[in-house]
């Protein structure tokens, strides 16, 4: 989730097919991937993680698209570009989006992208202060250099088995 032209789609092909698009395409209603990750779990356990990733619109003309994709997911991504203020001061209204579609709270990752380029407005505290006051792992990546890209992911999925592990009601295989 997140505004458009944030890099979530260039974040999920990075991840499911290892390479960066640098001819950007609006994403219409949503693109879908899936991908194994290797999860360290308690104890020292290692498990698979499937993870089915939906990458939805980002432009307000889709908003009333994107609450179907919302329903059913164990977790998330929120995604804002350090390079562009306001993909960060709206991440609370992508969060209320998202609770007032699923009604619950579900595990997020925020994720500050583009860090590869020189004109950053957003600083890594502002994304850990964000982060940490909601209770969310923070990751800064490049999607364009691949940096933090997997790191995303498996911090997702470590989210997810551990949240499983405490109780919750999904099941991991």
């Amino acid at each position: 989730m997140g505004e458009g032209a944030v890099g979530k789609t260039a974040i999920v092909t990075r991840f499911s097919h290892g390479f960066f698009r640098t001819d950007y395409k609006t994403t219409i209603g949503s693109q879908f991937a899936v991908k194994n990750i290797d999860i360290k779990a308690s104890e020292g356990r290692r498990l698979t993680v499937k993870l089915q990733i939906w990458d939805v619109a980002g432009q307000s003309r889709f908003q009333i698209l994107r609450p179907m994709y919302y329903r059913g997911a164990s977790g998330g991504i929120l995604v804002f570009d350090v390079t562009r203020r306001r993909t960060f001061i709206v991440l609370q209204e992508w969060l209320d989006e998202l609770r007032k579609a699923i009604n619950k709270d579900i595990p997020l990752v925020l994720v500050a992208n583009k860090t590869d380029l020189p004109d950053r407005v957003v600083t890594p505290a502002e994304g850990r202060e964000f982060a940490d006051k909601r209770r969310m792992p923070y990751v800064e990546s490049s999607a364009k250099t691949g940096e933090g890209v997997i790191d995303i992911f498996e911090q997702l999925g470590k989210t997810l088995v551990e949240q499983r592990e405490e109780g919750g009601q999904w099941e991991v295989q």
